[in-house]
C-alpha cells in the first residue's frame, strides 16, 4: 500500500510541477536608467553619471558599479554580493535616487530603477498586422497600435502568469503645432506666448470647494483640450479690428507620427511586435498555453487583425523536458534489462525494479512540496541517478542471496544479509549525496543553478536507500523460497562466471606486477591532465544552430529611417541563404527598455537579427555571405548572439571573450596608450590583437554664443534655444488626454528639413538673423559610448584570445599588465567572458576538493580508520581520466553542465571501492590471510560491482542519442559521467586491490 500511495500522489505531483527550461537563476543585479533627450555623452556623464554614481556606491552590499553614458541616455549598473537581499537593496537604491534626484539637470526625466529578473526576457513574440493593407498608411498603423495597447495587451496582462508586454515598431502620434514665423512676427507673437497660451487651454485643477450649510461643493476649473480643432481654435491675441487670433491662423495643426524610437521587420515587411512577458516565479509553459486561445478569440473577433507567434520558447522547452523523460523512462527499461540478464530467476527482477519507479514518484513528490523546478537540470539529476537507484537493491540482494546457503529460512537470510550491508550501503549513499553538500557552501551562480540538480538526486537516492533496506528484503521474503532453484536468463550467467575467472587470473596477473600496472596508471593520469588543458572549455554545452543571431551596428549618427532601409537591405541580401518557410526578424532602435541584458546594447543605430538555419552547414553560409556583405559596407559591425534567451541569465552571457580596462581619467591618453599595451602585449611572446570595444563615434555641433551680438539685436538665449529646439527635435508643450492615452502637442518648425547648422536663419523681432551671426558653431567628434568602472573612466578593448590561451598564457598576460602598469602609471583591468568561465571552473574545482575531503570524513568515520578511506578514494583521480577521455575523443567542452557530470562521478566512483574494501578489510581481520581476503573479495564483489556499473551506463545510454531539443544538455552530463563510469569500474577490480595488499602488506612488515 505505501508503494502504491507513492505512485499516486507522485504522479499527482508530476501533472502540477512548474516547468521551465532552465532554473531562474537571478542575477544580483540592478539597473538605473535616466533619460536626457539630446544631450551628448560627456555631458551626460558629467553631470548624470558621476553625481549618481558616487551616491549609489555608498548601498550596502554593492559589488560593482558599472556605467555608461551616450547620446540621450544614461545607464548605471548595480551588481550585489550573490546573497543578498535583493528587495532590501531596491529599496536602498531608491532612496538614494530620492536623495539625488534634485540635483540632476532639469531637463533630465526621473531616474527609473529596473531590477534584473529571468522574467525580463520575454515568452513570445506576437507580429500584430493588418489583413486588408500590405502596405498601411498612418491612420491604419495607428489604430493597430490603439488596438494593440487597449485591447489586446489588457486582455493578455489579465491572464495567469503573463505580468506586461511591450510594443515595438509602434506608431506614436503627436499633434504637431507647426508655426511660420513670417505670420507670427506679423502679429506680434511669440514662440512663447504660443506655449504658454497652448499650455493654459489644457488646464485642469481643483481650486477648492464652496460650503452652503450642511452641505459643500468641490470647484475645479477644467479648459483640457477635447480636440484638434481645440487646439486649432486656440485664440492668441485680440487683433485692433477685434477680431480674435486664432493659432491655426499662424501655424498648421494636425495630428502626426512622432519621431519612431523602434521598428520591427518580418522579412522586408513592417510589423508591430509585442513581446509578451510573464510574472516571476511562473510556468513558462503554463503562461504560453494560457496564451494561445486568448489569441484564437482574438483573431475570431477582429478578422481584419492578423496576429501570428513570430517566436516562442514554450515549444522548446516543453519538448526538451517531454525528450529528457522520454529518456528517463528509456534509461529505466536498459537498467531493468540488465537485472533481468544478471539475475536468477523471472521475480527477482521485478523485486528490485520496484526500486526505480517508488524512487522516482517520491522525488516527484518531494519536488512539489519544496516548491521545486522541473527543469532540464533538476531532471538530468534524476535521470543521471536511474541506474543508481538499483544499486543498492542489488547489493542488498547479492548479500542475502550469499546467506541463503548457510541459514535456515529466507527469512533469517533477509535480516542476516541486510544488516551485514546496511553500512556500507548507507556510507556508500551518503558519499554520493556528499558531493552536493558544498553547494549550500558555494554559493554563487553554481549554487543557484544547480541546487535543484543536487537535490533531486539526493531525494532519488535516499528513496532508493529506504526501499534497498525496508521494502526489498520483505519482497524477496515474499515472492522468493527457500531452495529455489536457479536459472540463467539466455545463458548469460554462465557466460558471466567464464568472465568473473577471467578477471580473476588477470587480477593475479597484475598483483604479481604492480610496478608495471601503476606505471601504466599513472601514464595515463598526465595525459589525462594534459588533455585537460586541450579540451574546448565554455559556460555551457554548444547546440546545433536552429537560429543564428546577429547584432548589427551602423555608424553612430545613422538615423532610425537609415537604420531600417539597411536593415532591408540585409535582409534581401540574407532571403536566398536563409531556411525556407521561415522568416528573418529584425528588431531596431529602442526596442525593450526594461531588459538590462538588452538596454546597454540598443540604439538608433543599431538592430538585430534573427535569421532561421537548419544546421552546421546553413549556418556557415549565412555566416559567409554575412561577412561578403559586411566588407562592402564600411563603418558596419555585426556581433554574433546567443540564440536562447533562457541563457542569458548566465554570468558573462553577452560579453566578449577578454577585455583589456585602461582606467584612467584622460581617456585620450588611454588610447595613445593602447598601442602601446599591444606592443606590451607583442614583446612578452603574446600574439593579442587589441580592438576598442565602443569604436564608434558621434558627429556633433558645438554652439557658442556671442553675448554682444544678442545684445546688440536685442535676443534673449533662451528664445532662441526655443527657436532651434522647435526647428529641430520640437518643444513639448503638454498633453493631450485623448481617451486612453496621452498625445504630446508640440510645437515644431514649418520647415524640418535643415541639415546644416550653418544654413538656419531665424525669424525673429521681425528680422531675419543667420545663426552663424548670434553664435559660434564647432563640428567635433566624440564616443557614442562612455563607459565607467566603479566610478572610474575606462577605456575598453577586446583581445582575440579564447580561453584554451588563456589557460596556457594567462600568467603571461597578467605580468605583462603588471609591467605595463609599472612603466605607464595606467592600470588594467581585465574583464569578459574568459573571465567568467576560468571563475566558473575555479569555483567548480574547489567544489570538487571539498566534496572529496566531504566523502573521506564519512569513510574515515565508518571504517574508524584513516588509512582504507585514502586507498578508496585513490580510485578518484583515475575515474576522473575516463571522463577526460571521452570529452576529448569527442569533442565536447568541459561546461558546467559535464563538469557537473565529473562531480556526481567522484560520488559514484567510490561506490564500488566501498564494498571491495570493507569485504577485503573484514575477511583479513578474520583470517589474517590477505591474499585469500583480496580473492574472495573479487569473486564475491564482481558481481554486484559490474552489475552496478552496467546499470548505471546502460541507464544513461538514451541521453546520448542526438536527437529532440535540448539534446546537448543531457549529452554532456551522461558523456562526462560515463566515461568515469568505466575507467573507475576496470580500477575498482584491480587498483584498489593492489592498494589495498600493497598497505596492508607494509603494515604487515613495519
Amino acid at each position: 500500500m505505501l508503494i502504491l500511495a507513492t505512485l499516486i500522489f507522485g504522479t499527482i505531483a508530476l501533472s502540477e510541477l512548474s516547468v521551465n527550461l532552465l532554473p531562474e537563476v537571478d542575477s544580483p543585479t540592478l539597473m538605473v536608467r535616466t533619460d536626457w533627450s539630446g544631450a551628448a555623452p560627456r555631458e551626460i556623464e558629467q553631470r548624470i553619471n558621476e553625481p549618481m554614481e558616487a551616491v549609489l556606491s555608498t548601498v550596502k552590499g554593492l559589488e560593482n558599479v558599472h556605467g555608461f553614458a551616450r547620446q540621450g541616455q544614461s545607464i548605471i549598473s548595480l551588481r550585489f554580493k550573490w546573497g543578498q537581499n535583493m528587495d532590501l537593496s531596491f529599496l536602498n537604491v531608491r532612496e538614494k535616487l530620492d536623495q539625488i534626484r534634485f540635483s540632476l539637470p532639469e531637463q533630465a526625466d526621473r531616474p527609473q530603477l529596473v531590477q534584473n529578473t529571468a522574467s525580463d526576457e520575454p515568452i513570445a513574440v506576437l507580429g500584430i498586422t493588418s489583413l486588408n493593407e500590405s502596405n498601411p498608411d498612418f491612420n491604419t498603423r495607428l489604430n493597430l497600435k490603439r488596438w494593440t495597447e487597449q485591447v489586446l495587451s489588457r486582455r493578455l496582462e489579465q491572464a495567469d502568469g503573463i505580468a506586461q508586454t511591450v510594443m515595438v515598431g509602434a506608431v506614436e502620434p503627436e499633434v504637431q503645432i507647426r508655426f511660420r514665423p513670417e505670420a507670427l512676427n506679423l502679429y506680434g507673437v511669440s514662440l512663447s506666448e504660443v506655449e504658454s497660451l497652448v499650455s493654459q487651454a489644457n488646464l485642469f485643477t481643483a481650486t477648492g470647494e464652496l460650503r452652503e450649510g450642511w452641505y459643500r461643493y468641490s470647484l475645479k476649473i477644467q479648459s483640457r483640450i477635447q480636440s484638434i480643432e481645440d487646439v486649432k481654435d486656440v485664440p492668441l491675441k485680440t487683433l485692433g479690428t477685434g477680431r480674435v487670433l486664432k493659432l491655426s491662423d499662424v501655424a498648421e495643426v494636425r495630428l502626426d507620427e512622432a519621431d519612431p524610437t523602434s521598428f520591427s521587420l518580418v522579412d522586408d515587411h513592417e510589423v508591430l511586435s509585442v513581446l509578451v512577458k510573464k510574472e516571476y516565479g511562473s510556468n513558462t509553459v503554463e503562461a504560453y498555453d494560457t496564451l494561445l486561445p486568448l489569441l484564437e478569440e482574438l483573431r475570431s473577433q477582429n478578422t481584419n487583425i492578423g496576429i501570428t507567434v513570430l517566436e516562442e520558447n514554450a515549444s522548446f522547452i516543453r519538448n526538451a523536458i517531454n525528450n529528457l523523460l522520454q529518456t528517463l523512462l528509456y534509461g529505466a527499461l536498459l537498467a531493468f534489462i540488465i537485472l533481468f540478464l544478471f539475475l536468477d530467476n523471472w521475480r527477482t527482477p521485478f523485486t528490485i525494479g520496484v526500486a526505480i519507479p517508488v524512487s522516482i514518484f517520491l522525488t516527484f513528490f518531494v519536488m512539489f512540496i519544496s516548491d521545486i523546478q522541473l527543469n532540464i537540470v533538476s531532471l538530468s539529476g534524476l535521470t543521471l541517478g536511474i541506474g543508481l537507484l538499483v544499486d543498492n537493491a542489488i547489493i542488498v540482494l547479492e548479500n542475502i542471496n550469499r546467506h541463503r546457503s548457510g541459514t535456515d529460512s529466507i527469512f533469517e537470510a533477509a535480516d542476516l544479509g541486510t544488516r551485514e550491508i546496511a553500512l556500507a550501503v548507507t556510507a556508500s549513499t551518503l558519499t554520493t549525496i556528499s558531493v552536493f553538500l558544498p553547494l549550500i557552501f558555494l554559493g554563487g551562480f553554481e549554487g543557484a543553478f544547480f541546487r535543484d540538480q543536487a537535490w533531486t538526486l539526493s531525494i532519488s537516492l535516499l528513496a532508493s536507500l529506504g526501499v534497498a533496506l525496508m521494502i526489498l528484503p520483505v519482497l524477496i521474503t515474499q515472492f522468493q523460497k527457500k531452495g529455489e532453484e536457479k536459472s540463467a536468463m539466455f545463458g548469460f550467467n554462465r557466460f558471466f562466471d567464464r568472465m568473473r575467472d577471467r578477471y580473476e587470473q588477470s587480477l593475479q596477473w597484475a598483483l604479481r606486477r604492480k610496478a608495471l600496472f601503476l606505471g601504466v596508471m599513472s601514464v595515463l593520469l598526465v595525459a589525462a591532465i594534459y588533455l585537460f588543458m586541450l579540451v574546448h572549455k565554455s559556460v555551457l554545452p554548444e547546440t546545433e544552430p536552429q537560429q543564428l543571431r546577429y547584432q548589427v551596428r551602423l555608424p553612430g549618427n545613422t538615423s532610425l529611417y537609415a537604420t531600417q532601409e539597411s536593415a532591408e537591405s540585409l535582409i534581401n541580401r540574407l532571403s536566398s541563404v536563409k531556411q525556407e518557410g521561415q522568416s528573418i526578424r529584425v528588431l531596431g532602435g529602442y526596442t525593450d527598455q526594461t531588459n538590462l541584458s538588452n538596454l546597454s546594447d540598443e540604439g538608433l543605430n543599431k538592430f538585430t537579427m534573427s535569421i532561421p538555419v537548419d544546421g552546421y552547414d546553413m549556418a556557415d553560409r549565412v555566416r559567409e555571405e554575412m561577412e561578403d556583405y559586411f566588407q562592402q559596407q564600411p563603418g558596419w559591425t555585426a556581433q554574433p548572439l546567443a540564440v536562447q534567451n533562457a541563457m542569458d541569465v548566465l554570468p558573462s552571457a553577452s560579453q566578449p571573450p577578454v577585455l583589456f580596462r585602461l582606467v584612467d581619467e584622460d581617456r585620450k591618453q588611454s588610447e595613445r596608450l593602447a598601442g602601446r599595451l599591444q606592443e606590451k602585449l607583442r614583446s612578452a611572446g603574446l600574439d593579442i590583437a587589441l580592438a576598442k570595444q565602443y569604436e564608434q563615434e558621434l558627429d556633433t555641433y558645438q554652439l557658442r554664443f556671442r553675448t554682444q551680438n544678442l545684445l546688440q539685436l536685442g535676443i534673449d538665449e533662451r528664445e532662441v534655444i526655443q527657436y532651434l529646439e522647435s526647428l529641430t527635435r520640437g518643444s513639448w508643450i503638454t498633453d493631450w488626454n485623448r481617451q486612453d492615452e496621452n498625445v504630446p502637442i508640440r510645437l515644431v518648425g514649418y520647415d524640418r528639413q535643415i541639415y546644416e547648422p550653418e544654413n538656419i536663419v531665424l525669424n525673429l523681432n521681425d528680422r531675419k538673423v543667420p545663426l552663424t551671426r548670434l553664435a559660434s558653431i564647432e563640428r567635433t567628434s566624440e564616443p557614442e559610448q562612455l563607459e565607467r568602472v566603479n566610478q572610474t573612466p575606462v577605456l575598453s578593448y577586446m583581445g582575440d584570445i579564447g580561453f584554451t590561451d588563456w589557460w596556457w598564457y594567462g600568467n603571461d598576460v597578467r605580468r605583462a599588465l603588471t609591467d605595463f602598469a609599472r612603466e605607464t602609471g595606467t592600470d588594467v583591468k581585465m574583464g569578459g567572458a574568459v573571465m567568467g568561465i576560468a571563475s566558473l571552473l575555479s569555483d567548480m574545482g574547489l567544489l570538487l576538493l571539498i566534496s572529496v575531503v566531504i566523502i573521506y570524513i564519512i569513510l574515515s568515520v565508518q571504517f574508524e580508520s584513516l588509512r582504507h578511506p585514502l586507498i578508496i578514494l585513490a580510485a578518484v583521480p583515475f575515474a576522473w581520466v575516463g571522463s577526460v577521455f571521452i570529452l576529448w575523443i569527442t569533442g565536447i567542452s568541459l561546461n558546467a553542465l559535464s563538469f557537473m557530470g565529473i562531480l556526481i562521478l567522484t560520488g559514484i566512483a567510490v561506490n564500488d571501492s566501498i564494498l571491495k574494501v570493507d569485504f577485503m578489510r573484514r575477511y583479513f581481520a578474520d583470517t589474517g590471510d590477505l591474499h585469500q581476503a583480496i580473492t574472495q573479495a573479487g569473486l564475491h564483489r564482481f558481481r554486484p560491482v559490474v552489475m552496478t556499473s552496467l546499470t548505471t551506463i546502460f541507464g544513461l545510454i538514451p541521453m546520448l542519442l542526438p536527437f529532440g531539443d535540448g539534446y546537448a544538455f543531457r549529452q554532456s552530463l551522461a558523456l562526462a559521467l560515463m566515461g568515469g563510469m568505466v575507467t573507475s569500474t576496470l580500477l575498482t577490480l584491480y587498483l584498489v586491490p593492489i592498494i589495498f595488499q600493497w598497505v596492508e602488506g607494509k603494515k604487515i612488515k613495519n
